[in-house]
């Protein structure tokens, strides 16, 4: 019975560890929106349009993995609105907003009316991230509005005010990279079932004698 306890907790637990994201070098685990970043804010190199900007992220292999993508942002779904300048900031729910806000801790300050007054660098600024520019940002997510010229705009975030907003896809932006991660199992559940296993291995084991 002993032999069976050691049977089948050894590829329980392996299963258990492999579970866990791995960490390596440049890539953080984003726990809050199951994501992977990119440790090198600025892998990508000099400000480029939307589409030069995708191009890069989707041909990208990086840490033996080519599902690398821009960030995305839900389009509209919090309000934004032009003439209402407000609705920009604080924005939590796109995955350049909350790395900004929620994971480096920044905060800003609005004046009166409703615009950039100053930036409070949180601690966690820069913290793991390493050459994270103070310019914009592309995501990958586009509107159903175009510019003047019939250009499709794209969501931008601002890393020097903490804020979002729609540009034309022509414009130059720096662009980092984020893949989907697989849930984290909690370590209590494996462990429990794992003491349960052997409680009952062992019951059955004082059954036999």
């Amino acid at each position: 019975m002993h032999s069976l306890l050691s049977t089948l907790s050894i590829p329980l637990l392996v299963l258990f560890v492999s579970a866990h994201p791995a960490f390596s070098d440049g890539i953080i685990y984003d726990s809050g929106f199951q994501i992977y970043w990119m440790q090198d804010g600025n892998k990508a190199g000099n400000p480029m349009n939307w589409t030069a900007a995708n191009t890069w992220a989707e041909n990208l292999v990086y840490d033996g993995y080519d599902d690398w993508h821009l960030p995305t942002t839900p389009d509209g779904t919090w309000g934004y609105n032009s003439f209402q300048n407000s609705t920009k900031y604080n924005v939590t729910v796109s995955d350049l907003g909350h790395l900004f806000y929620t994971l480096l801790g920044n905060q800003v300050t609005l004046d009166s009316s409703a615009t950039f007054n100053s930036i409070s660098y949180g601690p966690g600024y820069p913290g793991l991230f390493t050459n994270l520019q103070a310019g914009y940002y592309w995501f990958g997510t586009l509107s159903n509005t175009t510019d003047s010229s019939s250009n499709k705009m794209g969501w931008i975030f601002d890393f020097q005010h903490g804020c979002q907003f729609l540009a034309s896809t022509n414009q130059n932006a720096y662009a980092i990279a984020v893949r989907k991660a697989e849930p984290v199992p909690e370590p209590t559940s494996a462990v429990l079932f794992l003491s349960g296993l052997a409680g009952f291995c062992c019951y059955r084991s004082k059954q036999n004698y």
